[in-house]
């Protein structure tokens, strides 16, 4: 029996999926933390914060993700103003 306001949505992870597909949400972050810089690759904890209808989800990685440091872009943008150089 309904409340209210109603029945609350059951989230599920393909609703989860409909909702970031849709832009159904009021609010959204990406968040990527840096754990470990290893000899050639990155260890990286990427995650989502999404509100939807005043509920919070929050969507992250299972496990951190390796990235070798070769598929990274690297600059020099000196004082931030604009790009000095590519870094090889």
């Amino acid at each position: 029996m309904g409340g209210f306001l109603g029945d609350k949505e059951v989230l599920t992870k393909e609703r989860v999926k409909e909702i970031l597909r849709n832009k159904e949400y009021n609010f959204f972050e990406e968040k990527v933390n840096l754990l470990e810089v290893r000899d050639d690759s990155l260890l990286l904890k990427i995650s989502f914060l999404v509100e939807h209808k005043t509920r919070m989800i929050v969507i992250e990685e299972k496990d951190p993700i390796v990235v070798p440091f070769a598929d990274f872009k690297v600059e020099d943008w000196g004082d931030g103003i604009k790009k000095i150089a590519d870094i090889e």
